[in-house]
């Protein structure tokens, strides 16, 4: 195999497909990446056997032919070399790179003993704006579960049905749910429950991308079911995915969403999430940011007499009876940030019931369709 290729794309490819490497293999194939040169061009992959990445290389191919070398090492050195061509060859049973006066050699791991990545999942289908996409993903991770001890939590719940998804996660104390148009309706609804964080720093790449993003899944993969060997896909034109999905059933979070309000509160969010962010530092451990909506402003403050304490005043716009409620700090910090709008619109429906927290523009229009319920801490016993 003999290929010429750009450093910083050829950098980038490598990069990208290594993220599916194993830390710690269980098998040393799996720390290589599958360099295949053919007449229609260059593809890398790479697995840690619960996600395959592939993706197209645009180079020059003198000479076809496959070889599996080392993925980090491989990507790190790329990395590092100056911009330019770089040619990429196997001599005996090394993968020699060459950049100018610089010459590395890779020692190569045995073909066969790769095992075939596993193929798309086409039995459901999709297509979405990738941008769109990959915002509605990055603000609902932001409520997924961060440990295993309930696999399902650990994912975002992706529902297909007539022209939209809606993706949803939750750990219990929070939820996020966002809505994305599909470029055309779907046969037939499909639900299919992804690990979020896996999600979350591949679909970073697909949203650059141009052309649509097309989602797919495969038969048995929704949330009421096992998983098994079950996948989920993603693809453009330039890369693709196929990861393992969670076993379900999925919570019934639909009766978590607030169905109603008595208070409603608008302010500013970049202001409300620097002072949140201020506030937290004398907020540590479980001590709990207050907002107290018994004026006309809104009071945040934190801390009780004898410990560090803070407070700042923020203008805001209320409506409905005064409240005083409590958040867990690190958790509201996480809800405002997960929004990218220039106003944020809370609904209280009492100081100790969950609050539903939308986006909206700078003259209150509401903007965006995400949203974020968030738990509220309940107050001390008197």
């Amino acid at each position: 195999m003999e290929i010429v290729a750009e450093q910083q794309e050829l950098a980038e490819t490598i990069a990208w497909v290594a993220r599916s490497l194993p830390h710690r293999p269980g098998a040393p194939v799996l720390r290589g990446v599958l360099l295949t040169a053919t007449g229609d061009g260059t593809t890398i992959a790479g697995t840690d056997q619960a996600i395959a990445n592939r993706a197209g290389l645009a180079c020059s191919v003198d000479e076809p032919g496959t070889c599996l070398a080392p993925g980090r090492m491989l990507a790190e050195i790329v990395k590092l070399l100056p911009p330019g061509s770089l040619r990429l060859e196997t001599v005996d049973n090394a993968l020699v790179l060459t950049s100018g006066t610089a010459t590395y050699a890779l020692p190569l791991m045995p073909v066969e003993e790769f095992a075939p990545l596993p193929a798309l999942p086409d039995e459901h289908s999709a297509e979405v704006e990738p941008e769109e996409f990959g915002t509605a993903v990055a603000q609902v991770a932001v409520s997924a579960g961060r440990d295993d001890v309930v696999p399902a939590l650990s994912g975002i719940n992706l529902a297909f049905a007539a022209d939209q998804v809606e993706l949803v996660s939750t750990d219990r104390y929070r939820l996020g749910i966002a809505r994305v148009p599909l470029a055309a309706p779907v046969v037939g609804p499909f639900d299919v429950l992804v690990p979020a964080k896996p999600l979350q720093d591949l679909i970073r790449a697909y949203s650059n991308d141009p052309g649509p993003l097309r989602l797919s899944a495969g038969a048995g993969t929704g949330s009421g079911a096992g998983a098994g060997d079950a996948t989920f896909g993603l693809r453009n034109a330039v890369r693709s995915t196929c990861l393992r999905v969670l076993s379900g059933p999925y919570l019934p979070y639909r009766r978590i969403i607030p169905d109603g309000s008595t208070t409603q509160l608008r302010t500013d969010r970049a202001a409300l999430r620097e002072v949140v962010k201020r506030l937290a530092v004398v907020a540590a451990g479980m001590t709990p940011i207050w907002f107290d909506l018994t004026g006309d402003d809104l009071r945040v403050h934190a801390g009780s007499p004898g410990d560090p304490t803070g407070a700042e005043t923020l203008p805001a716009k209320r409506t409905g009876p005064p409240l005083t409620i409590a958040f867990t700090a690190t958790l509201l910090a996480d809800a405002i940030s997960s929004f990218g709008t220039s106003q944020l619109c809370v609904a209280f429906a009492g100081a100790r019931k969950p609050v539903l927290i939308t986006g909206a523009t700078a003259d209150g229009a509401p903007a965006g369709d995400y949203r974020h319920v968030l738990t509220a801490r309940l107050p001390p016993r008197t």
